[in-house]
């Protein structure tokens, strides 16, 4: 709430819902946010106020007028297509930048388990990694040729350290989670996708693609490492593309 108490310099008591809508208006122009980010201001602003309301400390709601933005939430679930993740791939600046887009979206990590990730668990042979996921389980990733190549330039140039995605600084730490997300979304952003670009919407890009390709949904379960297949199914829609790939393998 500092930066709201910094715009709007009254007592919470005296805020009123237009200082509210024009301190949402300021910093959507100042930022420049999406209307995902700008929403999540718009929920932490009414949780805010309505503990305020019911703990006695303001009369009036402030928030009870303020609606919440229109999302195109199918859109934002949409897996990458094959022309913008090539637009991704032609952004990339460094073979790490190469490195990381390749893995995550071949591999289907988690950014959880791909941080954890040291050099000397790749088995290089087979292209696979065993990862530490959700539910202290761990399992079997793998990653392309691609990857494979991207990894090998990255390593052989950089610094020292031993986590697979390292930092450019000594002491070589591993990149942190909020490290990553940064530079795939900085990655992103040269490449003019209008998407905030982030390590679950490549994760949900392997999904789709492998179901696209013919992919067994089972297959693609174990992969990502899911306990309910009804997950698995969120992540991998099934596009009338995939509908008419396996009638024409099965059926016809």
């Amino acid at each position: 709430m500092d930066i709201f108490a910094q715009i709007v310099c009254k007592h919470v008591s005296k805020i009123t819902t237009d200082d509210i809508r024009e301190y949402i208006s300021k910093i959507s122009t100042e930022r420049n946010l999406r209307d995902t980010s700008l929403q999540t201001h718009i929920n932490v602003l009414r949780s805010f106020f309505s503990w305020l309301h019911g703990e006695g400390i303001i009369r009036r709601n402030p928030m009870l007028k303020i609606k919440s933005l229109k999302l195109d939430l199918a859109k934002a679930r949409h897996a990458l297509t094959a022309e913008e993740l090539e637009r991704m791939r032609d952004a990339c600046r460094t073979y790490k930048e190469k490195a990381l887009v390749e893995f995550f979206v071949s591999s289907g990590c988690r950014l959880s388990e791909a941080v954890g990730i040291r050099i000397d668990q790749i088995n290089w042979r087979d292209r696979s990694v065993m990862v530490h996921g959700k539910g202290n389980k761990d399992r079997m990733v793998y990653f392309s040729v691609r990857t494979k190549l991207m990894l090998e330039e990255y390593l052989r140039n950089r610094k020292g350290g031993t986590a697979l995605f390292a930092s450019s600084r000594t002491p070589y730490d591993s990149m942190g989670p909020r490290a990553i997300q940064k530079l795939l979304q900085q990655i992103g952003e040269r490449a003019h996708e209008e998407r905030r670009v982030h390590p679950h919407l490549m994760r949900h890009t392997f999904a789709t693609s492998a179901l696209n390709a013919g992919m067994d949904i089972m297959v693609i379960q174990r992969l990502l490492g899911h306990n309910d297949i009804k997950t698995t199914q969120i992540y991998a829609e099934l596009s009338q593309t995939t509908v008419q790939y396996q009638y024409e393998r099965l059926v016809a």
